[in-house]
This record gives structure tokens, sequence and C-alpha cells, in this order.
């Protein structure tokens, strides 16, 4: 069995495997990062749901209750629905795709990005410049 490195003339090598640098998948199809987010949006959304729950149950325990019920629900559904979402993509492109939202539905983080629609061509056209209008094609 040969175990030695091939390396190209300048020194790197010549195969890195090419998930080497990627966030690992935490859980249900979700990075670290993505995990956070979805337990963030969670609590905010069992919060949302539980504060009038604890107002007319009289007991304060059904806010937090249903905190960690909305953060297991996001998890589970949105965990399945993101890898879903995700398969056979590169890894950027949930990034990416929230990125393209913010910039073409809400105007926001334009800058990065191209929004142009339409044909793109790279053909040479028909007019010709003023100085070179005496020479005919």
């Amino acid at each position: 069995m040969n175990d030695t490195i091939e390396r190209l003339a300048d020194g790197t090598l010549v195969f890195l495997p090419e998930r080497l640098n990627c966030d690992p998948v935490v859980l249900r199809g979700l990075t670290n990062d993505e995990m956070w987010v979805a337990l963030g949006a969670g609590a905010f959304i069992g919060l949302v749901l539980g504060v009038p729950l604890a107002i007319a149950s009289a007991s304060i325990a059904v806010a937090p209750t249903s905190m960690i019920v909305g953060m297991a629900g996001v998890l589970f559904t949105g965990g399945a629905l993101l890898r879903r979402a995700k398969r056979a993509r590169p890894e950027t492109w949930l990034y990416r795709k929230v990125e393209w939202i913010l910039a073409s539905r809400w105007r926001l983080a334009r800058g990065s990005l191209i929004l142009r629609s339409g044909a793109w061509t790279v053909r040479r056209s028909r007019r010709l410049r003023p100085a070179l209008s005496r020479w005919q094609p």
C-alpha cells in the first residue's frame, strides 16, 4: 500500500476532500448556525402564542412551556423541510437564496447581487462606433 501524498510543483496537495471546510450537519439536516436560528424562531413563536395562553389560563408556566414546544416544532418540521430544500445544492445555496429574497423583495443588500433579468449576449452588435464610422462590415 502506497501512503505517499501526491503534491504539485508548488507544494499544494493534488487531492483535498471536497467538504473539508463545510459546517457539519448537527440535527435533522441543519448546520449549527441554522439550528440556532431555528431555535430562536421557535422560541419567539412559542412566546408570542404562549403569553396570551398564560394570561387566559392564569398560569405563568404556560409561556415557557409553549416556547419549548415551539422550539421543538420548528426544529423538527423546519429541519425536514430545509433538508429537502437543500438536497443536491451547493453549500452556500441557502444563504444566497436568503440574500436574493432580501434584495429582490425588500430592497435590502442590493450591492452584492446582480438583479437584472433578461437575455445576456456576448456577440458583437451591428452598431459602429463613431471613431470607426468610415469602416463598413
